[in-house]
Order: structure tokens, then sequence, then C-alpha cells
């Protein structure tokens, strides 16, 4: 959405993951202010972009894509520091209103209301009623769906800096599914859906970007679709635990976001039950993707857990 600054591209899919981040931390740096840069990784860049969130804050937009299950780009641009992060700040470094208008920007902040959530408490509820357009601001949530028989499944992450509720606000339908924060403290951003719907017809780009991420979420959507009927428990909980995955070498200590997590929220992650999760966790631990100390993950091994993803052993638990 910004392919007239690229100034380059880095693409490290055939880099050890662990000597990416030093690359691509460094070639940002070298970046004027308003320019930007293409990555293209194999594998949903979370552990990247919450490096950048520690080391270079409040300098970046971050704007990511699923183009293929083993293909992501992200388009990183660099901006100067503010002083004081102010609603403004954030709105301009969201991947929906990173273009936006001046005019847009200020229509939002003035009907704008903020909410603070913790972890697992729920935001909105599935099949209600929610005229609102969100903006995650720090933490993030998980859209869940609740099956008929009362099993839950997770079917994406709404991390910082994007939007949730797009769907809802298009179709004027009721809440597609429930949002749960999935870290310590959530705060989002809320807008009402005429407001956000005012905007659309007035701003085109605001609109692009609110196409290419309702295309991203059914890209998700159905990415995780397909590993639920196809992928064994074991391959399914693997993909679960990559995204706390340190890029480093072997064994190592899973990422802060990682913190707080249990058996039940990769249960719903991986579309299975807790029991279920806990044999597949010992499987795992025998095998090397991770290590457990009381019963508790304390480290990860990215690639082992990428390998048992993508070839999911044929003879492992159902799920």
């Amino acid at each position: 959405m910004f392919d007239e600054s690229i100034a380059f591209e880095i693409d490290v899919r055939l880099e050890p993951t662990w000597r990416r981040h030093a690359r691509i931390i460094a070639s940002f740096d070298a970046l004027a202010i308003g320019e930007a840069m293409r990555i293209v990784s194999d594998h949903e860049p979370r552990p990247l972009k919450g490096d950048f969130e520690h080391l270079r804050p409040g300098q970046f937009v971050w704007l990511q894509s699923m183009l293929g299950s083993d293909t992501w780009e992200v388009l990183l641009r660099r901006i100067g520091e503010m002083p004081v992060e102010t609603l403004a700040h954030l709105l301009a470094r969201s991947a929906l209103f990173s273009t936006a208008k001046a005019s847009t920007i200020e229509s939002l902040e003035r009907s704008a209301s903020q909410r603070e959530i913790g972890r697992n408490a729920s935001l909105c509820e599935q099949g209600a009623q929610w005229p609102h357009l969100g903006l995650v601001l720090r933490g993030g949530l998980r859209a869940i769906v609740t099956s008929p028989l009362g099993r839950e499944h997770a079917l994406y992450d709404v991390l910082s800096g994007e939007a949730f509720g797009i769907l809802d606000t298009i179709d004027g339908g009721v809440a597609s599914a429930r949002l749960v924060g999935i870290s310590d403290s959530t705060r989002v951003a809320i807008f009402p859906r005429n407001v956000v719907r005012a905007i659309l017809q007035d701003d085109l780009r605001v609109a692009r970007a609110v196409n290419a991420q309702l295309a991203q979420r059914l890209r998700m959507v159905i990415d995780r679709f397909t590993a639920q009927v196809s992928l064994p428990t074991i391959g399914r909980v693997a993909a679960a635990l990559l995204p706390y995955a340190s890029p480093a070498s072997g064994l190592s200590k899973a990422l802060p976001s990682f913190e707080g997590i249990t058996q039940g929220d990769l249960a719903v992650a991986a579309g299975t039950v807790k029991e279920v999760v806990n044999r597949t966790l010992a499987e795992l631990e025998a095998g090397g993707a991770i290590e457990r100390i009381a019963g508790r993950i304390v480290r990860l091994n990215r690639e082992a857990l990428t390998q048992i993803a993508a070839n999911a052993f044929p003879n492992e638990v159902a799920g």
C-alpha cells in the first residue's frame, strides 16, 4: 500500500532463522525516514514484529500479508519518532489507516472510544450486535468461533496495529466471532460503524486497505480450516506453538508473548481438547521440539516445530 516508496527487498527464506532478524533490523536502520522495504519470509513474522516493537518502538509502519501457507510478505516503512504517542500517531502506524487522508484521521479521533481488556476476557460475543470497527493499540485479540457442539476454534489473531470487526462493519451483520484478549492487557480503540462507512465512501485508500485486510482474513481462515481437516493433532499443536518460538537455533526460551498461554489456549488454536493437547505435548517433548519443567513449556525448537507442522507424522494422535 506504499509501493512507490519501496527502497529494496529482502528475501530471507533461504537464510537460517537465527540470522534473519539482525540483518533485517540493520537494513531497516539504513532506510531514510519515509522509505520502506519489502521482506519475504517462509513463516508468519510475528517474532520479528515483536523484536521491532521492543527495539524500534513507534518508528515503523508494519503491513503484513500472507501470500501462501509458506510465503509471507511485510512492507515495513520507517517513520520519525513521536515524543508523545497520540491516537492519531497510532492510527497512522496501522495497516488500515497508514495512508489515510488527514480528514480521515481527524474523524476517527473525534469518534473514538478506548477500552482495556485482560487475558481471556471477552470484548464481544459471537452473534452479538457489534456496530463498531476496532483497532488494537496494544496487546492482541483472538477471534474464536464456537461450533453447535460447543467446541471452540480459533480463526485468527488480531495484533497491535491491526483492525477487527471489518466484516461486520461492511455487511452490517452480527459479530462473526467472539473476540478475547490474548495478553495481560490489551488496549483497543473502537469507532462507530456509521463513521467508518462514511470514511469508506470518501477515502478510497482506506477502502482499498479494508479490501486487502478482508482478503487476508479469508486466506488465513481457509489456511486454518485446511490444517484442521488435514493435519493430525501433532501438526496442529506444533503450528499453534510456532508463533511463540524464538528464531534462535535449537531449543530456545519461548518468546515473552507465550507467558500465560495454557493448554486450553493451545486446544482452541489446534481445534482439539486439553486432554489430547497434553498427550501431544509429551510426544513433541520426546521428539526434541519442546522442553517442559514441571509440565510447563519453557523452550521451543522452531526448526523441529516447523518440520512437524509441515510434514506431520502420519501415525500420531487423532484430535
